[in-house]
């Protein structure tokens, strides 16, 4: 166990909170968004930046008459988005005399000396705040419905943008009309034509046409499907499903959390990871998990995905399509002190007097973004 002034440093603060918010949620880790993951882009950004959108192409390159000169045609368009950094800027106050008196929480009879079980449990708290913070930023891009929020000097996010009378903006991850509700994608009619409650609703042709729709819109395929275990009851009592396989055999296989990284499978303890038989190239993450969100003080608990909907990934989860930026500012960690640019996430503590204190600092400079914006898409399914 590390020593209080070794935990109380700001080096050392940094990397616990750092290491829980790295590991602490699993949509994160599969799309490599969390603190470190492989999805995380450092431009030299400070609190603006930008990102560019560039889709594949499906058309042949021109053929030309032997020794006539080469075809010309304009450069493939390249999209540019420009954004603000959303800032998370968080702290905890321990009065060095109420957690020097503290029992400890695993050994009520043992006096937390100097509190020191408490910063540790504080500081672990604080990494998973930061770890929500990009986790709501993620599940708003992908649903195309990230609310920023602000009540004085207090940002927040939500999904909607009933905030009362606080202003609202929205953070665009510019998803096409079309990959939404009944998700009219390529123009030729609703895919979603007939409820999943309905039994004898086409369930697999949807899926089937789906997958189709992503590869005429950017060249991608339709590689996961996130829902609620009410959907997923819907899906596998579904008539076509279960005749396509017989009734003496399960249209899905579970697929077990030991073939995943460990620093996944740890996470994924309210989820559940299935493939239907039918496309077995499709995973499907089943899961009630949510936030509570909306202004301080309002917060509300919503699900990553609502009961009627279905998140659709027409890409694979962890290329890079959908990407976390990090901004910087300058922070000077105590009074007078000297200021460092901080890169993302950062952690550190100042201990104060009059009364005697430990001041334990969180802040974060990110923004999830979305490079190829029809590339998922958000369906109601049920209705």
């Amino acid at each position: 166990m590390a020593a209080l002034q070794s935990l109380l440093t700001p080096q050392f603060l940094t990397k616990v909170i750092s290491q829980v918010a790295g590991t602490s949620d699993w949509m994160q880790s599969v799309f490599g968004v969390q603190n470190g993951g492989k999805n995380v882009l450092n431009y030299g950004h400070g609190r603006q930046g930008a990102y560019h959108i560039y889709n594949h192409l499906r058309k042949v390159a021109a053929g030309r008459a032997p020794g006539a000169a080469a075809g010309r045609r304009s450069a493939n368009p390249m999209g540019r988005v420009d954004f603000t950094y959303p800032r998370l800027f968080d702290s905890v106050s321990l009065n060095a005399e109420v957690i020097h008196n503290l029992g400890r929480i695993d050994n009520p009879s043992v006096r937390d000396q100097a509190g020191a079980d408490m910063i540790r449990r504080q500081t672990d708290s604080l990494g998973e705040l930061a770890s929500n913070w990009r986790k709501a930023m993620l599940v708003g891009t992908l649903r195309d419905s990230l609310y920023i929020g602000f009540d004085g000097d207090d940002v927040f996010f939500d999904f909607s943008a009933a905030a009362g009378a606080l202003p609202t903006v929205r953070q665009e991850a510019r998803m096409p009309a079309g990959n939404k509700t009944q998700m009219n994608m390529v123009g030729g009619g609703n895919i979603i034509d007939a409820s999943w409650a309905t039994a004898t609703t086409d369930i697999p042709g949807h899926i089937g046409a789906i997958n189709a729709a992503f590869q005429q819109l950017n060249g991608g395929h339709l590689s996961a499907c996130i829902c609620t275990s009410a959907t997923w009851q819907k899906v596998i009592q579904n008539d076509k499903v279960a005749s396509i396989h017989g009734s003496a055999n399960s249209p899905f296989l579970v697929l077990e959390r030991d073939a995943l990284e460990p620093e996944i499978a740890k996470t994924m303890k309210n989820v559940y990871r299935a493939r239907l038989s039918v496309y077995p190239d499709v995973i499907w993450y089943i899961t009630d998990e949510g936030l509570e969100i909306g202004a301080p003080g309002s917060e509300t608990f919503q699900k990553i995905v609502e009961d009627n909907k279905v998140m659709f990934i027409g890409h694979d989860p962890s290329d890079g399509t959908v990407a976390c930026y990090e901004g910087s500012e300058p922070i000077a960690e105590y009074d007078a002190g000297p200021e460092t640019v901080k890169v993302g996430l950062g952690a550190w503590s100042v201990k104060r007097a009059n009364p005697t204190a430990t001041d334990l600092f969180v802040v974060d400079n990110a923004i999830v973004c979305n490079q190829v914006p029809n590339s998922q898409a958000y369906g109601t399914v049920i209705f």
